[in-house]
Order: structure tokens, then sequence, then C-alpha cells
């Protein structure tokens, strides 16, 4: 065996080897293909709807959701729907309470009927989900934001918690990097409980009376409703310091590209801390941030037309 080019090749090649060599070939051509002119490869990271529910709740709220945008992201959640009327967190996986409640509304702010048989589907499962009320916080945050669901039923997070030194416990570097940089922008929307009304209601994902499921220890309820107590009547001196110094932590990570820790939450609750604080769409991070969205697009033709997704994260390799 010989070998040319750093490929084996025997003296002799036979019918398998040229076929070998031919696809061999080919792959490589391939691979060359799907190089990006910058050296890397990069593979789409898919994920489940939330991200394009969120990311049409995100442009509603900032104001800036066009016709377009909404009717290609809403034909992709369509087209992801299991039979019993759910959408999963993962391709194949079972149906999901949260991630259908957000579907849900995605697709009534992209002007689908109640009525429509994939709606009254995927209410049928919140509701035998226990509803709107056994959906996971950050459904209920989103909801929240529109009056879709009250403020004071969510977990206090008051903004305070950035002014923690490092060696005392619960800081915000106690947390991932990512976590964090999800959860001090969070804080700051949080504290302002804003509220943009939607033209409509979410009452068909409601159970009458369903108490909301267990989600902490004891510990964790009786320091939720200290913490309750204090944003009924927080110092605002210190709250006022927190929100800024929140603020000014939230700007100085913005990433080159516009994103924050180029992932998802933190991205998007980082662009709604800018605009409850006062940014509108020409301040420099808003402008940057929601640029940088664009490049996490991916927008298909398929049977139904074109489709909208983004990915959540990127990983050039």
């Amino acid at each position: 065996m010989t070998v040319t080019a750093g490929r084996p090749l025997r003296t002799d090649p036979g019918g398998d080897d040229r076929e070998a060599a031919a696809a061999l070939d080919r792959a490589v051509a391939a691979l060359r293909g799907l190089q990006a002119p910058e050296g890397w490869w990069k593979g789409e990271l898919e994920t489940n709807v939330t991200i394009e529910a969120e990311d049409l709740l995100l442009r509603e709220f900032l104001g800036v959701r066009t016709a377009v945008e909404t009717e290609e992201t809403a034909r992709w959640i369509r087209s992801q729907q299991r039979d019993d009327g759910s959408w999963a967190t993962f391709a194949g996986g079972p149906g999901d309470l949260s991630t259908t409640v957000e579907a849900w509304v995605a697709l009534r702010l992209a002007g689908d009927p109640p009525d429509t048989p994939q709606l009254l589907r995927a209410a049928a499962f919140v509701r035998a989900g226990g509803g709107v009320a056994a959906s996971r916080v950050f459904t209920r945050i989103w909801l929240a934001l529109f009056g879709l669901h009250p403020w004071s039923e969510l977990p206090a997070l008051p903004p305070e918690v950035v002014l923690l030194p490092s060696w005392m416990p619960l800081n915000i570097y106690d947390f991932a990097c990512w976590a964090r940089q999800t959860i001090v922008p969070l804080t700051v929307v949080a504290s302002r409980r804003p509220v943009r009304p939607l033209p409509f209601a979410i009452d068909e994902l409601h159970v009458p009376g369903a108490p909301p499921p267990p989600r902490a220890s004891r510990f964790w309820r009786l320091a939720d409703r200290l913490l309750h107590a204090y944003e009924r009547a927080p110092v605002r001196p210190l709250r006022g310091l927190a929100v800024r110094r929140a603020m000014r932590w939230v700007r100085e990570r913005q990433e080159a590209d516009g994103s924050w820790g180029g992932i998802q939450p933190p991205w998007v609750y980082s662009l709604l801390a800018l605009a409850v604080t006062g940014a509108g769409p020409d301040d420099p991070a808003m402008a940057r941030g929601l640029a940088g969205l664009d490049g996490f697009v991916v927008r298909e033709q398929t049977e139904a037309g074109i489709v909208r997704r983004l990915e959540a994260c990127q990983s050039p390799v």
C-alpha cells in the first residue's frame, strides 16, 4: 500500500476501493463546503419553542415586533406541536406544561383564535397538568410582564442581592456565569414589576381553585415571605443604589456580538432590564443586543412557507 496526498491507496485498486475513495472525496468536499470563511464549523443548536415564544414576547414588550417575524415564527411553533396538543422540551420528548403555555400565548399573540383545534388541544393539555399555576417560575414571569399573572405571586427577587459581598452566602458569584447573568437583570425587572397589557386573556389555561404545587422547602418559603414584606416597603436609597449597580454590571458584561454570555436567558432578560430602566431602541446596548439576535436566527423554506427559529446558543468549533 502506498500513501498519496495523505490518503492510503492500494497499488491496484479494485472496485470497492474506488468507491471508498470516491465517498471520501465527497465527504471531504462536503465538510469544506460547510466551513465558515473564518475557519470554523458550526451546526445548528436545536432547542424547544420557548425560545421562539419568548422572542415574540420580548419584541412585543419592546415594541419592535413585526408582522413578518411574527408569522414566520408562529409557523415554526405550529409545526412543532405534538398530537396531544402539547409542545416538548426536546425532540421526541413528552409534552411539557410550561413550554405549552408559552407556545399557546405566542400563537395568540400571532393572531390565532383560541377556538382553533390546535389551541383547544393545547389548552386542554395545560389544564390537565394543573394550569398556569403549575408552570415554571420563568413562564409566569413572562406572563406577568403582560398582566397575565400577578407579580405578587412570584418569588421576590430584590436587586439588593448585587450589593452582597463575595464572602456572603447567596451573593451573585455563588452562581454559575450564565445563572448570575440571568439573575442580575431579572432582579431589576422584578423590582419594577412592569405590565404591558395584551388584547387577550388566558382564562383557557387556568384551573379554577387549583393551588400551586409546593416548590420549595419551609426555609425558602419563609425567606420568600420576608423578602415579599421588604418588597412592599423597600429602603428607597438602597433600592436605587442596587438598581444602578445592577445595570452598570449588566452593561459592562455585554459581549462584542451584542449578547450576554452568548446564550438566550441572560440576553433577553438584560434587554428587558434595559427597557424597564429607560433604554430605548437607540440606546447602544439595546441596539447591539437586538442586532445580535439576528445572527442567531435560522430561516428555512418549508411546504407551509418560510419558518423562523432561533438558536439558544452557538458553538463554533
